[in-house]
């Protein structure tokens, strides 16, 4: 199957949120009734451990956030942030940066390098193929995903619904 080149932005039904400011909020609503954000960052080694590092962020976020530590929404994100801090390191450049956004129920988990070179995912791999999936395991188990581009480069981005 041939490479497909993905566009700047698939399936985005949540906002880019630029320029929104991080801060520590509880679940629920504003008193006026706004839905508030969580929103947490980090920026990674450009070192393989740092995929282990992202796994182990995601966990003690939802586990702050949600109370949820295991289940399917904790298991597929950790999956999911692997993937893309693992594309990052292999096919970007610099220090990767791990963002954690949660709205309304919408965990939006993006990871950020320098390279400005689109994203390709792989059509179908051999079956021995040590490598290709990432964002084909990502298009399967997001609700959606995409990559917009940045100051530094890009983010590739995928949202997940918590039920929360």
């Amino acid at each position: 199957m041939s490479t497909t080149m993905l566009a700047l932005a698939v399936r985005q039904p949540f906002s880019a949120l630029p320029g929104e400011r991080p801060r520590a909020v509880r679940n629920g609503a504003d008193d006026d009734g706004v839905p508030q954000t969580r929103r947490s960052s980090w920026r990674l080694p450009a070192a393989p451990a740092s995929t282990c590092r992202a796994r182990d962020l995601v966990r003690a976020t939802l586990r702050d956030w949600t109370g949820c530590t295991e289940g399917e929404v904790a298991e597929v994100a950790e999956l999911l942030v692997s993937e893309l801090v693992a594309n990052a390191l292999l096919h970007g450049r610099g220090e990767p940066v791990l963002t954690l956004t949660l709205r309304d129920g919408v965990l939006r988990c993006e990871v950020e390098d320098e390279a400005r070179v689109p994203v390709r995912a792989r059509g179908e791999s051999p079956d021995d193929a040590e490598g290709g999936r990432g964002l084909l395991i990502v298009d399967s188990l997001a609700r959606s995903w995409g990559v917009r581009p940045t100051n530094r480069g890009k983010a590739v981005w995928f949202e997940l619904a918590t039920g929360s």
